[in-house]
């Protein structure tokens, strides 16, 4: 996966998203895939495998699983410590305590308007990408 041109392509774009996370502020790989159609690990594995350089620039520890949990890595006490110096209250366990109040629901690339996930018309979640060959049911 990470020499493919998806890779390269689902990388810059979750760069580009994790870039513009406001300071003491938090956003979900989940919230990131939804928006990139793509399933929250491969947001993950992105972060993850970031270098070194684009660890010091890019704000990695901004982003965290559904419910403001932090996950069990390698760098989990750096990523605990650089939200407590931005304000977030963690919990030794490993969750973001004030979680509720910091997450951004729908992140979108910079310059464009937030909005929310489409839905269809009974207020389901519209199908994503790569989905035309399975339609939409409605109950």
């Amino acid at each position: 996966m990470a020499g493919s041109v998806a890779y390269a392509r689902i990388k810059a774009d979750v760069i580009t998203i994790v870039a513009e996370i406001p300071a003491g502020r938090l956003a979900t790989h989940g919230a990131i895939g939804r928006h990139l159609a793509v399933v929250p690990r491969h947001v993950a594995y992105v972060l993850a495998m970031l270098n070194d350089v684009e660890r010091e620039t890019i704000p990695w520890w901004r982003v965290v699983a559904d419910g403001g949990a932090i996950g069990r890595h390698q760098r989990r006490d750096d990523q605990m410590q650089r939200l407590k110096q931005e304000g977030c209250a963690v919990a030794p366990a490993g969750f973001v305590q004030d979680f509720a109040a910091r997450v951004i629901a729908d992140v979108t690339a910079p310059g464009a308007a937030i909005q929310p996930t489409p839905t269809t018309a009974d207020g389901k979640p519209a199908r994503s990408r790569g989905m035309k060959s399975h339609p939409v049911t409605r109950a």
